[in-house]
Formats: structure tokens, sequence, C-alpha cells
């Protein structure tokens, strides 16, 4: 029995190693279509795109390994199932669950590594990965220079060029114009009749090598103090904000860049912020009743009632004074205990939202994994039943339970996200149906029984046709 489970284990690893290298390459070719043409505008070097590419292969393997496994099931027990080996098996006194259980312990052990993956690994590369974006897109790419038009992309520092002669590394101007107001009470102005100008991307600065020029100097609070210095040649370097790429650091992580631990952690804080909210609202609404409706009357109250009453029987105008004077206090106080209240709601369902989400990527990072399971149950005998192995028959099965499979979680992620479905009910209901089916399709390869009786449905569709045959035949004769 060992050796027969050596050997189907054996049958799925190549097609899982070529499963997956094709679903990998598919999205990292998605990846590449979508952002490389933005990094490479950026300038960066060779080792950082690497690096962003690599930090994204985090996220493609967690989805890749499920997908993986369905294809390598149905080419393997297709293969089999064409080659009559399932066949020779249940001569021999082996049935299909016995077939089927090597793989689906190998795929407990890989849903146990995909959890472990996800909760460790996932989440400090998504991290890294927003980071290292976030760096990439605030980096300044190069210095535009156009001749007439006035540069005022450096802080301080405005640049104007009449004439300019671009070289593959260095630019080459005539007449040039600086206005240079970096040293604070100073301005410096740079004339040169010609110069050349070349950029490091990787020290941030420009350098520029200017001839034949002058440069003035100006003192804004010691006006006599002025400057005027002739040079031959004179060399500068300018500092260019986010032309080096800056690797930033934070310590705030979003909802994908955490582990389910700390998740979990967030919505017990969360939770009891909660309660906090909960008895704000119940301390408003007793003070409010206190205030108005009190069970009993505090002390003093009685001597109150018996001056309020001998003023208003003394004077009518007073009373409707006083009537309207406690009508108003009393609106304005249900007016400000209506807007206390509303903002306390206000801030309980951010929270609870808040926890919706968090519980939803809990929720993922386990009903992904457990999709390995799930698609074991479905691809073994669907591919038992196909009797072919090959790609083509392989892939067009997967593709249509991967549209089934994401279809419902990202409709389920966003249905719990605007806390219409609970999140276990959002992240675990496409492996509950695809696995319910997957039992199904178990069991009816166990009894051999036809799954697709598709005789009948080929005898239906007849019986119809025949019918309407029939009915534009009586039309015709009618007519």
């Amino acid at each position: 029995m060992f050796t027969l489970w050596r050997y189907i284990i054996k049958e799925h690893i190549s097609p899982f190693i070529f499963a997956i290298s094709v679903i990998t390459l598919v999205f990292l070719l998605n990846l590449v279509f979508r952002e490389l043409g933005r990094i490479l505008s950026k300038g960066l070097g060779f080792g950082l795109i690497l690096e962003f590419f690599f930090l994204n292969m985090a996220w493609i393997i967690a989805l890749a390994v499920p997908m993986a496994v369905l294809v390598a099931t149905l080419m393997a027990f297709g293969r089999l199932s064409g080659d009559s080996e399932i066949t020779a098996m249940k001569a021999g006194g082996i049935g299909i669950f016995h077939m089927i259980l090597p793989v689906l312990i190998v795929s407990f052990f890989l849903a146990g590594f995909l959890v472990w993956f996800n909760n460790n690994v996932l989440p400090d590369f998504n991290h890294r990965t927003r980071l290292l974006a976030s760096d990439i897109a605030r980096k300044r790419p190069t210095i535009n220079l156009e001749s007439g038009v006035v540069m005022k992309d450096i802080p301080d520092i405005n640049i104007l060029v009449q004439k300019i002669k671009e070289a593959p590394d260095t630019s080459y101007v005539e007449t040039i114009f600086i206005e240079d107001n970096r040293t604070q009470n100073k301005s410096k102005y740079i004339f040169a009749k010609r110069g050349k100008i070349f950029t490091s991307s990787n020290t941030g600065y420009m350098f520029m090598t200017l001839y034949d020029g002058e440069m003035h100097e100006l003192d804004l609070e010691k006006m006599e103090q002025y400057t005027r210095l002739n040079f031959p040649e004179q060399k500068l370097s300018i500092r260019v904000p986010n032309m080096a790429l800056e690797r930033s650091d934070s310590e705030y992580r979003g909802d994908r860049e955490k582990s389910a631990q700390m998740m979990r952690v967030e919505v017990r804080e969360n939770e009891g912020l909660l309660e906090d909210r909960y008895e704000r609202i119940d301390q408003l609404i007793s003070s409010y009743f206190d205030r108005h409706l009190p069970l009993t009357d505090p002390p003093g109250e009685e001597n109150k009632k018996s001056v309020d009453r001998k003023i208003l029987q003394d004077n009518t105008k007073s009373k409707t004074a006083i009537k309207a004077k406690y009508i108003e206090k009393i609106r304005q106080d249900n007016l400000r205990t209506r807007q206390q209240i509303t903002a306390e709601m206000n801030i309980i369902n951010n929270y609870e939202r808040a926890n919706y989400t968090l519980m939803v990527e809990v929720h993922k990072k386990y009903s992904i994994p457990f999709a390995c399971i799930v698609f074991v149950l479905v691809g073994a005998p669907l591919g038992i039943m196909s009797r072919k192995g090959n790609l083509a028959v392989a892939g067009g099965i997967s593709f249509g339970f991967f549209l089934l499979y994401w279809a419902s979680l990202i409709a389920g992620e966003e249905l719990a996200d605007n806390q219409i479905i609970s999140p276990f009910i959002a992240m675990w209901l496409a492996d509950i149906v695809v696995g319910a089916g997957g039992v199904y399709l178990v069991i009816h390869s166990i009894h051999e029984a036809t799954f697709i009786n598709w005789t009948s449905i080929q005898d239906f569709f007849q019986k119809i046709l025949r019918l309407f045959k029939k009915k534009i035949e009586t039309y015709d004769n009618i007519r």
C-alpha cells in the first residue's frame, strides 16, 4: 500500500511543479506589464527592480499553490485513468478513497505550511513591498531642463538655459542663469556663457561645470554688502531632493501586513473600546432621564417648586415666560444629547467595521490554505472521470473552479467589509460549497455512479426538438 502511495504522490510532483511555475509566471507577467514601465522611468538599478519583484513573490506563492494543487491533481489522476491504471488498481482491490488518501494527506501538510507562510512570511513581505513602492513613487527620475524655460523643480533654485544639447550622460548648455536662494537672507545670481550639467542618481546631486561667467551675491540684511566675482571656470553641486532612492521605515502596518495573532489582539482592543463607548452612551441616556424624569426630587427641589408655583399664581406673564424658557432648555438639551449619542454611534460603527475588515483577513489566512484540501477532493474524481491527463483538459476544468472560488472570495470580502455578512461566511463559504461538491464527487466515484448522465440529457433535448418540429408542422398545416 505504501509503495502505491509513493507512486501516486510521485505522479503529482511533476505536474505540481509545472503548474506552479506557469501560474507564477502568469502573475509575474501581469505585474511586469503593470509596474515595470513606472519603475524603469524612475531610473532604478537592477538590484532594486529585482528586490521589488522578489518581495511580490510572497503573495503570488500564497495564491499559486492552491491553484497548482488543483491542476496537478487533475493531470495526475487523469493520466492514471487514461492509462487504465485506475482500473488496474480497482481490480487489485484498491478503492478510490485509498487512491486519493495519500494526496489528501500531503494536501493537509501543504495547507499547514501555507498557514505558517501566511502568518510569518507574507505579512513582512507585504510590509516591505508597500514601503519600497512608496519610496519608488517619491523618487524623482531626473532633472528636466528645457531651453527658454525656467526650471523650478529644486527648492530655492531657479535655472534658465537658452540653448541645450543632450548627450547620454551630460547636458551641454549655453547662456545659463542660476538664482540661488538656499542661504537665508542672501541671494546669489550666477551667469555663464556655457557649461555642462550631469546628475547622479546614486548620490542625489546635480553637478555643474560653468565657464566664462560671473557671480553676484547680495546680503538682504546689509544691502551695502554686494559681491561680484568673475570666473573662467566654476564647479557647483546642488542636492536634488528625492533623486536618490531613500529607503524609509515605518512601524505602521496595514491589515495585510499583520499576522492573524496581531489582528486578533487589535480586535480585542477594539472590543474593549467598544464597551467603553456603549457605557458612555448608557451614561448619556441615564443622565438625560435623571435631569428630566428623576425618580426622586433632589434636596431643596420642593422649596423651589413651591416658590415657582407662587410666582406663577401671582403673574400670568411670568408663567408664559418661564414655560417658554423651560421648553427651550429642554430642546437644547435634547439636541446636545442627540449629537453626543450620534458621535458615539459613529465611533462604534468605525470600530465595528475595522473589526470586520481585520477578521476577514484573519479568516483569509486559513481559508485559502484550506483550498488545497478542497481542490484535491474536487480534482481527483474529476480527473478520474475525464480520463485525460493533458494540460488543456486540466487547465480548462481548473479555470472554471478558479473563477467560482476567487469570485466567491472577492464578493464575500466586499460584503463583509460592508458588514452585510459575517467574516467567517465571507471567507469560508467558497470552501464549504466547493468542498461539499468535492465530497459528492468522491462518493459517486467510490460507488462508480455516473456524475452526469449525458444520455438522459441528450434524450431530453431530442424530445424537445421533436416536439418543436411537431408544433411547426401543425402550424404549417393550419396555414
